[in-house]
């Protein structure tokens, strides 16, 4: 079930990227690392062990599936297969610029499961002790 839950977290933080870097306008770099940062901190939160993990991992399945709806939107713009291989070389080197927002994703992503395993620790200890 938490290998599950853990999956789930990250597509569903990947998702909100996605389609977060889609849909807003301009490039403002402090919006986009706002955005990253709270979508991690749900992830984490939500992933419940690993924060750090899946807070990173969304940063990088959000950009994929923002490269892949821009892709099935305008198109890759190569029509030879060299052209198409030198798109996928550029989404690897746009996979290790995104470095700078991974590591405050996995931060976040970190707190987030901090702040699960206190909430869910605290709120195991009012069953056991009852409703004081």
């Amino acid at each position: 079930m938490a290998r599950w839950r853990f999956w789930l977290a990250v597509v569903a933080g990947a998702v909100v990227l996605g389609v977060a870097f889609i849909r807003l306008p301009g490039n403002s770099p402090q919006l986009m690392i706002a955005i990253v940062v709270l979508a991690a901190l749900g992830t984490g939160f939500f992933a419940g062990r690993r924060g750090a993990l899946a807070g990173a991992l969304t940063v990088y399945l959000g950009n994929l599936l923002f490269v892949a709806m821009t892709a099935a939107r305008h198109g890759t713009g190569q029509d030879d297969p060299a052209g198409l291989a030198g798109f996928i070389v550029r989404l690897l080197i746009v996979q290790v610029v995104l470095l700078q927002f991974a590591i405050p994703a996995a931060i976040s992503g970190w707190c987030g499961a901090y702040a699960r395993q206190r909430w869910a620790g605290a709120a195991a200890h009012r069953r056991v002790l009852g409703s004081r």
